[in-house]
């Protein structure tokens, strides 16, 4: 209707005032912009914590195959791994239980690494990580949420 109207022109004062008005005013009240506080966080549940953890996983088996493909430089594949940490330290891990202690485990060995700090992932896929995994795997079982991959690298 504003298109239309600025295309063809205005003849009257009155004619410019109904356009403005009509393209600045909702038609219905539907159309109206919903101004209330979004929900607030709702604390995660540890199956919730389970299936994001697999969000780690992924990162780390798609930036595995990418680099034992020859598909991704040394350089990146760590890049991909410090974002894993970034991910894994997001996930709760206080409150107890069996998966939120193996969380605070794989925080612990595999610390997050700040984006650009160059530091190297160590504690990423060491033996120390695939023994907290272990127990993690193990207590999302018992859940009935095992942990999954969404492999999506390759040719």
């Amino acid at each position: 209707m504003l298109l239309t109207a600025v295309i063809s022109g205005c003849s009257t004062d009155e004619d410019a005032q109904a356009v403005e008005s009509a393209a600045t005013q909702p038609a219905t009240p539907s159309e109206e912009l919903v101004t209330a506080d979004p929900p607030a966080d709702e604390p995660i549940d540890d199956a919730a914590i389970c299936t994001a953890y697999g969000d780690v996983l992924t990162i780390l088996e798609n930036a595995d195959l990418g680099l034992d493909d020859g598909r991704m430089a040394e350089q990146e594949h760590e890049g991909w791994y410090q974002l894993a940490t970034r991910v894994l330290d997001r996930l709760p891990s206080s409150g107890g239980g069996a998966v939120r202690d193996a969380i605070a485990d794989l925080q612990d060995v595999a610390p997050a690494i700040p984006s650009g700090a160059g530091e190297d992932p160590a504690g990423v896929r060491s033996t120390e990580w695939y023994a907290a995994e272990e127990v993690l795997g193990a207590a999302c079982d018992d859940l009935g949420v095992p942990l999954a991959i969404n492999v999506f690298t390759g040719g």
